[in-house]
């Protein structure tokens, strides 16, 4: 691919002009691995300093930089417009080898046209999978999923029974759809009895699940995962829990059971969402923290409990000279001896 044909794809402006249009581009590396073929990319400024090392045959940046001597495509957003990129250099797989000789395919599921199965997959009874998916090896499919078209699943996924999934949905290797919710009964002796989950799993169009990530089915009803939302690795959804669309949720976070995430709220890795709350709309929730009570929209919270972010950094400015404030402070508390006066004051 040219440069030309680059800068058209992501709307950007060529410097030098024209002349360097025709510039044969054949992948994309960071400014470190890039050589005289390959495009990179500045979009945190921090780099800027080591522009003047890059080797790349053209770089997308938001300003142009005087007398760099590489094209230099400028654009609004360098990390946009390295995703337009990447998607055409590297476009997610198409199916190609249809149903493998070792799969296992109900005779009553129903796939649509240029459905590739992998080796050792099993689809169940009444699943229904759309034109152009692709279902990798060693995938589980349960009875009456519904799965949309355009749709990747890696090797190991799980979906369990009843689940519904969208259209262009990708789940990472060994992630599970449908698991049964956690709930269960004490009795007066303690003993613990399992209350079957009996509801599914909606996810909407456009959805990514990470690897190793689990999403309950509802007690009742329904877990929603709305359109547009990415899910990292590692994730834990509970049962009834609704995130609403273009979300995102980072690695190692857990969203306790019937708690509601508004749209494009952001789960920093490691946060915590207890259970039967809601987070309003446009949140961000920072990595570590601990939501215990609703928030409302456009909340920026940190911590555990999680407080608003601006008080929670300057606690942690705090903190660190906690030790000589609290030394300070028993000086100043230590009792003062009366003063009695030495012999021959008063002589």
């Amino acid at each position: 691919m040219n440069l030309e044909e680059i800068v058209s794809i992501v709307e950007g402006t060529l410097l030098p002009g024209p002349e360097s249009g025709q510039k044969e581009i054949r992948a994309v590396r960071s400014m470190i691995e890039a050589g005289p073929s390959d495009l990179t990319f500045l979009a945190n400024p921090k780099y800027k300093g080591e522009l003047f090392k890059v080797r790349a045959g053209a770089i997308l940046l938001s300003e142009p930089v005087p007398d760099l001597p590489i094209p230099q495509i400028v654009v609004g957003d360098p990390y946009l417009a390295l995703a337009r990129i990447m998607q055409v250099f590297y476009p997610i797989p198409k199916p190609s080898s249809g149903v493998h000789r070792t799969a296992v395919v109900s005779t009553t599921a129903l796939l649509g046209e240029n459905v590739e199965i992998g080796a050792a997959s099993t689809i169940a009874d009444g699943v229904q999978i759309g034109a152009g998916s692709i279902i990798g090896p060693g995938v589980h499919i349960g009875r009456n999923v519904r799965i949309g078209e355009g749709c990747l699943f890696y090797p190991g996924v799980v979906v369990r029974e009843d689940s519904q999934i969208g259209n262009r949905v990708i789940i990472q290797p060994n992630a599970v759809i449908g698991s049964d919710g956690f709930g269960y009964a004490p009795d007066r002796a303690g003993r613990r009895h399992k209350i079957p989950q009996i509801g599914r799993v909606v996810i909407h169009d456009d959805v990514e699940i990470g690897a190793n990530s689990a999403i309950d089915r509802a007690t009742f009803g329904e877990t929603v995962i709305g359109t547009g939302t990415k899910i990292d690795n590692l994730v834990q959804i509970a049962h009834n829990v609704r995130i609403g669309e273009d979300c995102v949720v980072v690695a190692q976070a857990g969203i306790s059971g019937s708690s509601r995430l508004g749209h494009r709220v952001i789960l920093a890795g490691q946060a915590g969402v207890v259970g039967h709350i809601e987070i309003g709309n446009d949140s961000l929730v920072g990595a570590q923290s601990g939501v215990a009570q609703s928030l409302p929209e456009n909340s920026r919270v940190s911590g555990s409990p999680a407080i608003p972010h601006q008080l929670w950094l300057r606690i942690q400015a705090i903190l660190r000279d906690l030790p000589q404030f609290i030394s300070r402070l028993r000086v100043l508390e230590r009792p003062t001896l009366p003063n009695h006066g030495k012999r021959g004051d008063n002589e």
